[in-house]
């Protein structure tokens, strides 16, 4: 998708965002899920944007969709990653095998439905660990729990990273077998993702997450009781896009809480009268040190937005391989960046600044838990691995 069609979809966008960032601070004070937005943004029809255009969607590229993700961030850093989380579900359906099953699920899509993520636990201990299994009539059954669940609370579906019992392993890895796969072993499918439908008797999801940011991102405890299983994705051990795209995602999320972090320094300092008696200029907008910090603050944004944005040209282009390069450089230098960009703007607008009705220390704690999500200091030792030792960095994949 070229520029052209990024800047037709934006345009067609541009006041649904403008509309959602005006209760954007109130939902932040108030801690108020933006359920209403989220489903406007469905409404819309923006949960269909990477759905394939032959399967009725809108056929985004990679480029354009981080671009629109980072678009909705600096509006709303909360809601942006709740649909980020919809765009993984979607990343996962392109891997199912079926067409008819596939062509299935985009219709769910296309009909307004929405997916979820919930791949991570609090814990590491095998026997809390997440498991499917099947019941005497065949049925799967998911049992387990999971903490890290953005936008689930909000959607019809989501999607669970689980291991396989035993019998089922085997059956799994006998029929992948007789398709050609003939190199598998059962540890190769002990783990897969199951897609289970969130409003269900055996499952709960609780609104108790309690992290210092991103805290309105319908996240949260879920729990899995012999859960119905409505599908299971096959993972392989090749090289998959997915977990590329989480990453590219989470530093367009932080791109964007960059520009919003900007935007509001920005707009203060314009709009103060006082100055420091060691200031250069009669108003703070006429200093030249505070222009300045402005100013680096300015090119370092465009910096980061770039690498976000190579990342889905390489995708775009079907370079995989450099797409996962650039991803690892983007996520080791777009953190350091939002997060200076954020503690920065404080240095133009004094003490008042840090009043709680600003509300300046929303985007800070919002960049600072995207950051550490996925630990910079990874993808340095990897990129330093691959640059003297050819030795190809792997993208984040889980914790535990």
């Amino acid at each position: 998708m070229t520029s052209a069609n990024y800047e037709a979809l934006l345009e067609q966008y541009t006041p649904l965002f403008d509309d959602i960032l005006r209760g954007e601070r109130a939902r932040e004070a108030g801690r108020h899920l933006p359920l209403i937005p989220l489903r406007q943004l469905s409404d819309h029809g923006l949960g269909a944007l990477t759905v394939p255009a032959e399967a009725g969607g809108e056929g985004a590229g990679y480029e354009t969709t981080f671009r629109l993700l980072m678009d909705l961030a600096a509006v709303d850093a909360n809601l942006a990653h709740m649909w980020r989380s919809h765009l993984s579900f979607c990343e996962y359906l392109k891997l199912i095998p079926d067409s008819k099953s596939r062509a299935q699920w985009w219709k769910r899509v296309l009909d307004g439905e929405l997916g979820g993520s919930a791949l991570s636990s609090q814990h590491n201990n095998a026997d809390q660990q997440t498991l499917i299994s099947r019941d005497d009539d065949k049925t799967l059954r998911i049992h387990g729990e999971k903490y890290y669940t953005t936008g689930t609370l909000a959607s019809e579906w989501t999607i669970v990273n689980a291991a396989v019992e035993e019998d089922l392993a085997q059956t799994i890895l006998r029929r992948r077998r007789r398709g050609g796969e003939s190199g598998l072993s059962l540890d190769d499918v002990r783990s897969c993702l199951a897609i289970i439908r969130v409003r269900q008797p055996r499952v709960q999801v609780k609104d108790d997450w309690d992290g210092f940011g991103q805290r309105m991102t319908a996240t949260g405890t879920l729990l899995m009781r012999g859960a119905g299983v409505e599908m299971l994705v096959e993972t392989t051990s090749e090289l998959s896009p997915v977990p590329i795209f989480h990453e590219a995602t989470l530093d367009a999320l932080m791109v964007g809480i960059g520009r919003a972090a900007l935007r509001d320094g920005v707009e203060h300092l314009r709009e103060r009268t006082r100055i420091f008696n060691t200031s250069s200029g009669d108003i703070p907008r006429s200093d030249s040190q505070m222009l300045g910090i402005i100013g680096q603050l300015s090119a370092q944004l465009a910096a980061a937005e770039e690498l976000v944005r190579a990342i889905g040209r390489e995708f775009d282009a079907g370079n995989l391989r450099q797409a996962t390069l650039t991803a690892q450089r983007a996520s080791v230098m777009v953190p350091k960046i939002v997060l200076d960009i954020c503690n920065r703007i404080f240095d133009n607008l004094g003490a008042s600044s840090t009043s709680t009705s600003w509300e300046l220390d929303r985007h800070w704690r919002n960049a600072r838990t995207l950051a550490s999500h996925d630990p910079a200091v990874f993808k340095e030792r990897m990129l330093g691995d691959w640059e003297v030792n050819a030795v190809p960095p792997r993208p984040y994949v889980s914790a535990g």
